[in-house]
């Protein structure tokens, strides 16, 4: 007759040490991805140079802790307005997303996630760029603090950098790490220039002075990249046109026009190069991506208005990653999208013929 409370007391007991053991566990996440179907671009039976893999929405736990399941609370994952992607070390993944103020940092080898909404003190309010250095510390910038966010490999909050010198930082926009000189390009849209920093936050100097229109000078510089070599590639906005720099031999190379037909510009975002030197750039208002050879002509254009695989709605940032795989913010789909590159080099020549059809 009295088993039965006693059971019940060890029962009770049992729970409440999975319970206490339970919470102290990490919990495990993973992206909330989907492939729908195989698509290259271009299409056969030229030789494929883009491969969809598929997209990314937000990030799930894997399987809910038992404290997690009892409460009911569980941290929200969802993606809803990316505007910038990054990859680092260990593929862990961060986005920058305006629509929750805030970003996602994903580390796959542990299947860690969280959101990270604050910067010490500071409520994170409009993220626009975000880079990863070679020690997995996490650069942020927003336009609205006017600030460069820093933060360790774990994510917390090390420091803020809100000065270039004897200047306050106007608009901070993209931002890349330098793996060849070991530096950051912050380009600043209202100060018209590409400002240079080291990983302390030290300013080391600027590219561009007023605005303008000759070679080396910006009108609202916008987006960031980087090549193995150390050039830094700008996407210049409001001039319709990317430039490329080389710190090493302070050369200047420049493209693009503003217009609606391929290879033109009407709102260019994102610019990124792929280990055979051709480059992408986020077409926002063509709701594509364009690819260009190094000298800057054009060579295709990938994906196309819609909600679909492969298509787009006002992209804005991407990232290519050292196995060279495409990471595309499809911004207004609230979705990541990325994409397999190919490896070998191609002819330029199949490109184009196929732009022309």
């Amino acid at each position: 007759m009295n088993s039965l409370p006693k059971l019940c007391a060890t029962f009770s007991c049992l729970l409440l040490c999975a319970l206490m053991l339970n919470a102290c566990a990490p919990a495990r996440w993973m992206p909330i991805s989907e492939r729908k179907l195989e698509i290259t671009w271009p299409s056969p039976p030229n030789p494929p140079r883009v491969h969809y893999l598929g997209e990314i929405s937000g990030f799930q736990q894997y399987s809910k802790n038992l404290s997690s399941m009892i409460t009911g609370k569980s941290r929200d994952g969802n993606i809803v307005k990316p505007v910038a992607i990054a990859v680092g070390p260990e593929d862990r993944m961060a986005i920058a997303d305006q629509g929750r103020e805030g970003i996602h940092l994903y580390i796959p080898a542990t299947q860690e996630y969280q959101f990270i909404y604050m910067a010490g003190e500071e409520k994170i309010h409009t993220p626009v760029g975000l880079t990863f250095d070679n020690e997995s510390r996490l650069y942020v910038t927003d336009s609205q603090l006017k600030k460069i966010l820093v933060f360790d490999a774990s994510g917390e909050h090390i420091t803020s950098i809100g000065r270039a010198g004897k200047e306050t930082l106007k608009r901070p926009t993209g931002i890349t790490f330098n793996t060849f000189d070991k530096r950051l390009y912050v380009s600043d849209s209202l100060m018209h220039q590409i400002l240079i920093f080291s990983l302390h936050g030290e300013f080391l100097g600027h590219i561009g002075g007023s605005r303008g229109e000759g070679k080396g000078s910006f009108n609202f510089p916008t987006h960031l990249g980087t090549d193995y070599n150390g050039n830094v590639y700008v996407t210049d906005s409001m001039n319709f046109r990317a430039q490329i720099f080389s710190p090493a031999s302070n050369k200047w190379q420049q493209f693009g026009k503003h217009g609606d037909g391929a290879g033109d510009f009407a709102s260019p975002k994102g610019i990124d190069v792929d280990s055979n030197s051709i480059i992408y750039i986020a077409e926002t208002l063509f709701d594509s991506i364009q690819l260009f050879d190094r000298e800057g002509t054009f060579l295709l254009t990938v994906g196309s208005q819609g909600s679909g695989p492969g298509e787009f709605w006002m992209p804005s940032g991407l990232f290519i990653d050292h196995k060279d795989r495409l990471y595309v913010c499809d911004t207004y789909n609230q979705r990541i999208q990325f994409f397999q590159l190919a490896t070998e080099s191609l002819p330029a020549n199949l490109f184009q013929e196929k732009a022309k059809k």
